[in-house]
């Protein structure tokens, strides 16, 4: 069998009858779904045993509640395929797109093969393409390496930021242990994915969006953190060690301390979010310990590095008076928000 993908399902019975559906409609045949529901409380679970008793491809599996990566861990467990896809439980995959990877695998056996995706942010009802930008078969510690130090931004998210729109050999991740961490509930696609590139040997790259992820209001990425220096600081150490990897951490420390300072502000800044219910006073100790944290010289490090002029006012308010200043900052932010709707 060529290949299993596995979905690990909570409370998602509004779209889950569409995800499956996206899945079995693939113009391939040879793959089996593993349908891991995570404790869910709604029609879920039910609509999963409906689909099995359709389709002898889908297994189903009923644990207790432990969360995505504990769900991902189970159903790899259970996985019989040549090639592994991880795809989360709303989402669409596009009729071919199986089809396609499976001509490619075929023929190169990669240890991952991955694609574009079509990101629909259903509360803003935007869309946008992210993209890796040309084919290619990239053969080799040297070539990959090579990759890494001149990769594009959209790139770059397409291999470590997502795991959806990938098919992961699954003799290459039983064979360097891979699993994902229990311990993160925001970044363990990050994580994985970094930890898995330490190792790798050939990847296989295409534009083509065939996956569609959906941005909802109530994901975990929309959701306000309470504590984003402890996943932060997880995510830097695993793209750090990933350049160290390959002996290229040095001549690219400064573009992805860049990139991480970017996520630490936009951290910093979810504290306006309509989504943070702290009290003022919890607003006062999580700004306190952000400024006290390695994620505040990231940010820091990318308000002086942007290139935007606000941005170096900002910078003079939070060296000039620290906590007062990140306070004054915030509120300006905000406001610069509301005028420009």
């Amino acid at each position: 069998m060529i290949l299993t993908v596995i979905i690990p399902i909570y409370n998602v019975e509004k779209y889950l009858k569409k995800t499956l559906n996206s899945v079995l409609n693939q113009k391939i045949n040879d793959f089996e779904i593993i349908l891991v529901d995570d404790g869910s409380t709604d029609e879920s679970g039910a609509i999963c045993d409906e689909f099995a008793e359709k389709d002898t491809r889908i297994r189903v599996f009923h644990i207790t509640n432990g969360g995505v990566s504990r769900a991902r861990n189970f159903g790899l467990a259970q996985a019989t395929g040549d090639y592994i896809h991880f795809m989360d439980s709303d989402d669409l995959v596009e009729p071919e797109m199986y089809e396609q990877f499976s001509n490619i695998v075929k023929k190169e056996y990669p240890d991952i093969v991955m694609c574009g995706s079509l990101q629909i942010n259903s509360r803003r009802h935007t869309e946008m393409v992210v993209a890796p930008e040309q084919v290619a078969f990239l053969n080799g510690r040297n070539q990959i390496a090579e990759y890494l130090n001149q990769i594009p931004l959209n790139d770059m998210k397409c291999l470590i930021h997502y795991i959806w729109n990938k098919w992961y050999k699954r003799e290459f991740l039983l064979k360097n242990k891979l699993s994902f961490s229990p311990t993160l509930n925001l970044g363990e696609d990050y994580v994985f994915n970094c930890t898995a590139l330490k190792s790798i040997e050939k990847i296989y790259k295409v534009p083509n969006t065939y996956y569609h992820y959906f941005i909802r209001g109530n994901s975990l990425v929309s959701a306000f953190q309470s504590e984003p220096w402890k996943s932060r600081q997880m995510l830097f150490d695993a793209h750090k060690e990933l350049y160290e990897s390959f002996g290229i951490w040095s001549e690219n420390k400064n573009a992805i301390m860049l990139e991480e300072g970017k996520m630490c502000f936009a951290a910093l800044r979810s504290v306006n979010s309509s989504r943070c219910e702290l009290s003022f006073a919890e607003k006062t100790a999580f700004l306190r310990k952000f400024s006290d944290s390695e994620q505040m010289k990231l940010t820091v490090f990318y308000l002086k590095n942007s290139g935007k002029n606000l941005h170096r006012v900002w910078l003079f308010l939070i060296q000039k008076f620290n906590l007062f200043g990140i306070r004054i900052m915030l509120l300006a932010d905000y406001a610069e928000r509301r005028i420009r709707g």
